[in-house]
């Protein structure tokens, strides 16, 4: 068998490098069901009375996933010098083993080594749905990826501003609610930064309940900003949508690159 052959086989598939592998992608969907499954298996875990009678096939489970999370991640090892990010330098797999998404690999293995000591770490298990991450780096998602960034990029300024209209809006409405409640709830608005609570539940109209206004003019501030959060806490949203929006129907009207003029397709 030609070593070096499947050794950039092996890079293509876990990479994806072609959107149309049907091996990558079956790979990538297994992967992406076994991560589901160990999430949904350390849910389920915390029913007392089902681990109690499953326990045998959940710690089963565990080992299995975990057998399959290090051969993956020794493979990534093997296949790492193929990446150009990590190639033609002595420390190059050192470098890939220190990456992001190396880490991540890394955690939803570590975890479960510990099972046997004293330390239970299994709640920690839940990073591996962070490995979900990694199956966005395949062509589709990368562009659609690319695309929400530039987007968001391109309104940087006006997520600025937004973000600051909304921590104005936050500190005011939390500092009249304090003045306007303190005296008949000294225990709940206790201080500003106690109503910063009440400020952030009921600007994004949540509104838990454990804190509200009982005074007139309380209810009356309380009325004013929730109806103006509405509003303001969706701004982040629409200025994105707006970005995407403008990104697409400039891809559709391609331009000449030194003239500017349309490109008839």
């Amino acid at each position: 068998m030609n070593s070096p052959g499947l050794k950039h086989r092996v890079h293509q598939m876990l990479y994806a490098q072609h959107s149309n592998d049907r091996w990558a992608a079956a790979f990538h969907l297994a992967m992406a069901a076994l991560i589901i499954l160990n999430v949904a298996a350390m849910m389920l875990e915390t029913m007392a009375p089902l681990y109690r009678e499953w326990k045998a096939y959940f710690i089963a489970f565990e080992l299995l996933s975990v057998a399959l999370f290090a051969i993956e991640y020794l493979v990534r090892l093997w296949v790492s010098d193929l990446t150009p990010h990590y190639q033609n330098h002595a420390s190059g797999r050192l470098r890939y083993l220190l990456s992001p998404m190396a880490l991540v690999d890394l955690a939803a293995i570590l975890p479960s080594l510990f099972l046997l000591g004293s330390l239970d770490l299994r709640f920690l298990r839940i990073t591996r749905l962070f490995r979900v991450v990694r199956l966005l780096h395949i062509p589709h998602c990368n562009q659609a990826m690319h695309d929400i960034w530039q987007a968001a990029r391109s309104k940087r300024a006006e997520f600025m501003i937004a973000g600051a209209i909304m921590f104005i809006l936050l500190v005011i409405s939390s500092s009249l609610m304090y003045f306007a409640e303190n005296a008949a709830q000294p225990t709940a608005f206790s201080s500003i930064p106690a109503s910063l609570w009440w400020g952030i539940m009921t600007l994004t109209t949540v509104g838990y309940g454990d804190m509200y206004p009982i005074t007139t003019a309380g209810k009356l501030i309380a009325a004013f900003f929730a109806a103006l959060g509405i509003g303001f806490f969706a701004l982040p949203s629409a200025i994105l949508a707006s970005a995407l929006i403008e990104q697409s129907r400039q891809k559709s009207h391609a331009t000449c690159p030194h003239c500017g003029g349309e490109i008839e397709k």
